[in-house]
């Protein structure tokens, strides 16, 4: 089985434009990229953007990037939504929704399976928030969001949390046990729970670990086979950093025997800060983080 790897390319898509970040991708030697979707600038209410334009025009265009894809030989392995998650804030909720609806067509015309969106936050909603609350907007942003995945023939990937960065506090979601509860209550309902899925992102859950969370790897082990894409990246377990694995703390041999227990045979997909060394040095950076994720993977399984 050949192990594919992937990168995520927002960062990329901001400085150099959506078919010059493919291009990209090949040219690293990468065989799958995180496609970005997330830009508040990518957003219905926008006139100038292709959002504003209607379902053909969001369909016409992310189909045309996916032949281009195509034509370089790499796959859109996944896609990242809009970040904010619900604030008990109707016009915003709403709005998130039809942008979300409209990240759903993007996602299938570039032929990737999954489209990872956030939860709610702590970010938002303050370092205590009530649970009821949380666990409400949870289930009512998925609920409304997922029949869109479903009736475009993908799934939607809720994403592993960290800590709330405005507050000394651990992300409400970020909490294992209530990370399970609103994963099971979507899961629950028959006409949702084959388009429901989870992305790990072991950034996040080693910061979550100062809260008394689960290590990465054992996040992996607790989830399952529910874990079908990845947010591949290290820290310090005190800031987001999203570092090249093996540059922080996160234990690697751990998360990779761990996602050999699960069964796991998807694309190992790093979302780095491709901008840590210079606006200008993002090629370079995602050059050797793709060139260090085929080594590991050669040294672990021979390829």
């Amino acid at each position: 089985m050949k192990r594919l790897v992937g990168i995520s390319i927002g960062s990329l898509q901001e400085k150099y434009g959506d078919k010059r970040a493919l291009q990209i991708v090949s040219e690293i030697g990468a065989d799958s990229a995180d496609f970005s979707l997330e830009f508040s600038s990518n957003d219905y209410r926008n006139k100038d953007c292709v959002y504003s334009k209607g379902d053909s025009a969001v369909r016409e265009y992310y189909s045309e990037l996916k032949a281009y894809a195509d034509s370089l030989g790499i796959i859109i392995g996944q896609t990242h939504g809009k970040l904010p998650g619900f604030k008990n804030i109707k016009e915003e909720d709403d709005a998130l929704v039809e942008n979300s609806r409209l990240d759903c067509i993007a996602t299938a015309a570039l032929g990737s399976p999954v489209c990872v969106i956030h939860n709610a936050t702590s970010i938002f909603l303050g370092p205590d928030p009530d649970p009821e609350l949380m666990h409400k907007l949870s289930f009512n942003m998925f609920s409304r969001i997922i029949p869109y995945a479903k009736e475009n023939g993908i799934k939607i990937a809720t994403e592993t949390f960290g800590d709330a960065v405005r507050f000394s506090a651990c992300d409400f979601f970020g909490n294992m046990s209530e990370f399970e509860k609103a994963y099971a209550a979507i899961k629950a309902v028959d006409e949702l729970k084959d388009y429901f899925t989870v992305c790990v992102d072991t950034g996040h859950s080693n910061k979550a670990m100062r809260y008394n969370n689960p290590k990465p790897a054992d996040v992996i082990r607790r989830i399952g086979k529910e874990v079908t894409v990845l947010h591949l990246n290290d820290n310090d377990t005190l800031t987001d950093q999203h570092k090249i694995p093996m540059t922080g703390t996160i234990d690697w041999k751990d998360v990779f025997d761990a996602l050999d227990e699960i069964g796991y045979t998807g694309i190992y997909n790093m979302e780095l800060a491709l901008r840590h060394f210079g606006k200008d040095f993002q090629i370079e950076t995602a050059e050797f983080a793709v060139k260090l994720m085929r080594y590991i993977l050669k040294e672990r399984y021979g390829e």
